[in-house]
């Protein structure tokens, strides 16, 4: 009688170690893993700037073309978004030449298109439309005396227009401005006792630069990525 062999059994045998040994392998990879320190996770920061937007804008501004015109400017107005802008403008000067000085004073509305450059708000090119009322007119001569005069508004055509392209850089100003007037007309009299009229209408190109309140401020903050 044959004795019956003993393989199945080791068979049996060796494969229950495997299967104990993979489980105690796989307990023990997850109880390490379970037990890793949050702390051991990279976070990458990085710092960046950021701008906050205003919602108003305001120029003061002396302009002039050579020794012939000399004005100022002043304006003010509210961003519609970063490229859109409408406000009001009050200006005045004029012209002086030949013995003869003009004067206006003007108020109108204005129409901005802001260009950021740099994507940054920190400089902003823009152009400006502009428009409105000669309210105060004014002529004097070196030669003679003029006692009194009165602006003729039933007479005269008392509109003015710009077009203004400049930049804001910081809290500075600097443009160029090419600017019309209608017929403007006074009554005057002189310490002669004559009275007469005088007219004129402007044109003029001139150069200016102020302070300007930006649109922006940056401040550091803090992104995680």
């Amino acid at each position: 009688m044959k004795t019956p062999s003993k393989f199945p059994s080791n068979a049996y045998f060796g494969a229950a170690l495997l299967v104990v040994f993979f489980l105690l392998t796989h307990f023990q990879v997850h109880a390490q893993v379970s037990s890793a320190p949050k702390d051991s996770v990279l976070v990458l920061k990085k710092e960046k700037a950021t701008y906050v937007h205003f919602p108003i804008y305001i120029d003061a501004s002396i302009e002039m073309t050579g020794p012939f015109w000399i004005g100022a400017n002043a304006n003010a107005g509210v961003y519609l978004n970063r490229k859109h802008a409408i406000g009001v403008s009050i200006f005045t000067g004029g012209p002086s030449s030949l013995g003869d000085s003009y004067n206006m004073t003007c108020l109108g509305l204005q129409y901005s298109y802001n260009i950021i450059l740099k994507h940054s708000l920190k400089d902003i090119l823009y152009y400006k439309l502009e428009a409105g009322k000669v309210i105060h007119y004014l002529w004097t001569a070196d030669a003679i005396s003029v006692v009194s005069q009165q602006f003729d508004l039933k007479h005269s055509q008392p509109y003015y227009a710009r077009v203004t392209a400049g930049l804001r850089i910081e809290y500075f100003n600097v443009y160029v401005a090419l600017g019309s007037t209608g017929n403007l007309k006074t009554n005057y009299v002189l310490e002669t006792g004559y009275t007469g009229t005088n007219s004129y209408n402007f044109t003029h190109f001139t150069f200016g630069g102020g302070l300007t309140l930006p649109m922006h401020k940056s401040k550091k903050t803090s992104a995680s990525k």
